[in-house]
This record gives structure tokens, C-alpha cells and sequence, in this order.
């Protein structure tokens, strides 16, 4: 489902009692206590979501009968951690979504050439 963004702050611009009523699908959005009214922003983007619903299901799991290095698994996972959730990750401040979508694209090239590696 997708929505243009004047019709997404219309939705997400509701009553409320707090952040859980604000959620849309996958859109969330911030209560504001002092007028009960959910903020029109988004506080996540498209990026976290793919993250969050695609990529955390698929390199969350042990990979351990791949091809694929541990040392490269550790970091797909903790990429895709920070990606779907930057807050959770207490050792540095959340990056850019650019920063963390650079990050992904590079660590998914390295994992499909040692995937094409392991074929040869």
C-alpha cells in the first residue's frame, strides 16, 4: 500500500493517548500529550521498514551452513539491526539513512561475491 505524502500526514495527523495509537501499517509516528494529536512526521522511513520486515528475517538466523564468512555474517546482522532500529544500537548515534543504506549496499555486494566465490 502506498500513499502520497499529503494524504500519509492527514492519516497520521489523529487523536490519541500515546505513540501506539499513531502507527499506520508501517508509518509511526510521535503523540504529542500537551493537544492528544499524533505528529504528521513519520519517525521511521521506507529504509527501516524494508529493514525491519525483509532483511531482519533473513540475516537474523544463523547462516551457518552458507558460504558466507562469519565475520561478514556478524556485520550483515548488526547493519540490518541498525538499519531497521538506530536507536538500539548504543555504541555509536543512528546515521543517515543514506550513511546506513551505503553500508547495507556494500556489505550485500561483498556477500554475493563470496556467494559467487563458493560456486566457482
Amino acid at each position: 500500500m502506498a500513499f502520497f505524502e499529503p494524504k500519509m500526514r492527514e492519516i497520521l495527523e489523529q487523536n490519541c493517548t500515546g505513540d501506539e495509537d499513531c502507527n499506520f501499517f508501517d508509518c509511526f509516528s510521535k503523540c504529542d500529550l500537551r493537544i492528544n494529536k499524533c505528529g504528521a512526521e513519520r519517525v521511521n522511513s521506507n529504509l527501516q521498514v524494508i529493514c525491519d520486515k525483509i532483511f531482519r528475517h533473513w540475516f537474523s538466523s544463523s547462516l551457518g551452513s552458507s558460504a558466507l564468512s562469519f565475520p561478514l555474517q556478524r556485520q550483515l546482522r548488526e547493519a540490518v539491526q541498525e538499519c531497521a532500529d538506530p536507536r538500539s544500537t548504543a555504541r555509536s548515534p543512528p546515521r543517515a539513512a543514506p550513511d546506513v543504506f551505503r553500508k547495507l549496499r556494500h556489505l550485500l555486494r561483498a556477500t554475493q561475491r563470496e556467494l559467487q566465490d563458493a560456486e566457482e
